[in-house]
């Protein structure tokens, strides 16, 4: 999705008849929590939802998604240090039509399902 002129990786999900959208951060923008983090210890339902989440979202593969913004933000920062003249940017894509995308992910996700249970 696009946020501020900017992609962010996102999760479309239905809840309670309606969607709800959680932004998510790329990989690079992960930093250690180094003393944020908690000294509560991880509660067995804790781990049982995280390995439940992991299990919904398995099929998604990170590699395959990429940080357009910050690629073109290296390739200017990298221009410019460099003494060149930056290019105007590239006219932006066309939006995705989000409900064709949805109906187009419902099917695969019903087609991955029933592959998995004729074999």
């Amino acid at each position: 999705m696009a946020l501020r002129s900017r992609e962010r990786l996102s999760d479309l999900r239905p809840r309670n008849g309606i969607l709800v959208l959680h932004t998510l951060h790329w990989p690079e923008e992960i930093r250690d929590p180094g003393d944020l983090s908690s000294p509560a210890p991880t509660t067995d339902r804790e781990l049982e939802i995280a390995e439940l989440l992991m299990t919904e979202m398995a099929g998604v593969d990170i590699s395959e998604l990429h940080d357009d913004y910050a690629q073109a933000l290296n390739l200017l920062v990298d221009t410019l240090a460099a003494g060149r003249t930056a290019t105007p940017p590239l006219e932006p894509q066309p939006p995705v039509d989000l409900m064709a995308a949805l109906e187009q992910s419902v099917r695969d996700a019903r087609r991955v399902r029933n592959d998995g249970q004729d074999g």
